[in-house]
């Protein structure tokens, strides 16, 4: 019996290079693709650059570039690593692709429609300097429990105990070096254990593309 198996791998941030990490899960899961392939099943590998993030907008920031600009050097480097070591997608794409870009609008549009989207405002560190928000690695100080210095925002290396950045004493952004302040800003939550029903019919029947939005 043929099968019709989708294959993906954790998409490599476009702010760094491919790393020997890295190459590890994309090789093995290569080499899984192929004897699927062999057996005569439908099998497509997957995969795309994720173009978003804080570290790339810094990054950008500092070399005095577009984000756009890096993301087009980190894409060739990173096809030239994979093909370097013979690591074959049937699609490598891009989050900053229009195709991507369209998609996730008509997924989005979906949700907001059936009302499953929860606004909440949430407490972060922000950089005054930068004027950013800053996520969890751009933060360090001094653990709460154990009082190990120069540890980031989300887990002791001395202790293992974890915590929000603000739990840390004493915080510095790695960015600037400057105090971050404690700001409210609106997030939007979507409520996915309502949608669990669909998602393990899509996952497991295979709805098309043409339906499974609609269906929600």
């Amino acid at each position: 019996m043929t099968r019709q198996i989708l294959v993906t791998a954790a998409l490599p941030y476009a702010n760094g290079h491919i790393h020997i990490g890295h190459l590890v899960e994309y090789i093995q899961t290569d080499i899984w693709v192929r004897f699927q392939k062999m057996r005569g099943h439908r099998c497509l590998f997957v995969c795309a650059d994720d173009t978003h993030g804080t570290a790339i907008m810094i990054r950008a920031r500092r070399e005095g570039r577009s984000e756009e600009a890096v993301i087009a050097d980190m894409r060739e480097a990173h096809l030239r690593d994979f093909a370097g070591f013979q690591i074959e997608f049937d699609n490598y794409g891009s989050t900053n692709s229009p195709e991507n870009r369209e998609l996730c609008h008509q997924i989005w549009s979906a949700i907001r429609r059936r009302g499953l989207v929860r606004q909440k405002d949430v407490q972060q560190l922000y950089d005054p300097v930068v004027g950013t928000f800053l996520a969890d690695r751009f933060v360090r100080g001094t653990c709460p429990r154990c009082g190990a210095a120069d540890q980031p925002g989300d887990n002791c290396s001395s202790c293992s105990a974890t915590y929000t950045p603000a739990d840390l004493r004493d915080p510095r952004s790695v960015l600037s070096n400057a105090i971050p302040e404690i700001r409210t800003a609106e997030h939007l939550f979507i409520e996915l254990e309502q949608l669990h029903d669909f998602l393990q019919q899509w996952s497991q029947e295979g709805i098309t593309c043409s339906r499974k939005w609609h269906a929600i």
